[in-house]
């Protein structure tokens, strides 16, 4: 009976989700307990980087595990919001360790894991003393719909938000391409994955953050998969 109450657009938001969190945490994880085999911190912080990127989706999961087997929703939106955003905060600064490690120098990259860590720090805390502010709620799902949340436009967090986004895109999508671009053999085409991997990736999260997930959620969220796969093999591919 709980499964009927749930609409189409619950299922497809729903189950979408649940496949994010399997595979791309699960890919994440697979790729740190890699490194140990490999001895390569690239691929450990990689494997964390696609870990937190995986669950992004962990409140719409949480939230549609709980309807299936409750017939409710998660408590609050406020709720919803923590266990979804609070992963932006490290996959940040495990994919600017990525990003530095590949394109900069080892002073510059610590310098910008700095950068990366205080405004990890900053956007998280605005999110837990500001959830509701920071977020906005389309309204009460009943059970029959899950919670479709997005970033307050304006809002402070809004801003952090850009902010990582734009970071992402320069020094790892960009820096990644750029190198790609000047290397031949194995290297570059470790490049060129990683930088099409972060560029898909920015596309995933921008959209799923500020629009309505159900109108293009399978395309988007299959994309997610592609990334946490191509991002693995690009950091596997051993360099000579």
């Amino acid at each position: 009976m709980l499964l009927q109450n749930l609409s189409f657009n619950g299922w497809l938001n729903g189950i979408t989700a649940l496949l994010c969190v399997l595979f791309a945490g699960g890919f994440g994880l697979f790729m740190a307990f890699q490194s140990k085999k490999q001895k390569s911190n690239l691929l450990l912080y990689g494997g964390l980087m696609g870990f937190f990127a995986g669950m992004f989706w962990l409140g719409p999961t949480l939230d549609f595990l709980l309807v299936l087997f409750t017939g409710e929703n998660l408590p609050s939106p406020e709720i919803w919001g923590i266990l979804t955003f609070i992963w932006p905060g490290p996959a940040l600064v495990t994919s600017m360790w990525v990003g530095g490690e590949v394109v900069l120098t080892k002073k510059k990259k610590k310098l910008l894991v700095v950068i990366a860590i205080i405004i990890a720090i900053v956007y998280e805390a605005i999110l837990i003393f500001d959830t509701s502010g920071a977020l906005r709620d389309y309204g009460d799902p009943g059970g029959v719909e899950l919670y479709d949340i997005s970033f307050e436009i304006g809002h402070p967090i809004f801003i952090a938000v850009i902010l990582m986004f734009g970071m992402l895109f320069v020094f790892c999508g960009m820096g990644a391409l750029n190198q790609g671009l000047k290397t031949a053999g194995a290297i570059k085409k470790r490049f060129i994955y990683l930088s099409i991997a972060f560029f898909l990736f920015i596309f995933v999260c921008a959209v799923d953050a500020f629009f309505e997930v159900v109108q293009i959620v399978v395309l988007v969220r299959g994309l997610m998969i592609f990334v946490a796969s191509l991002m693995y093999l690009s950091l596997r591919i051993k360099v000579v």
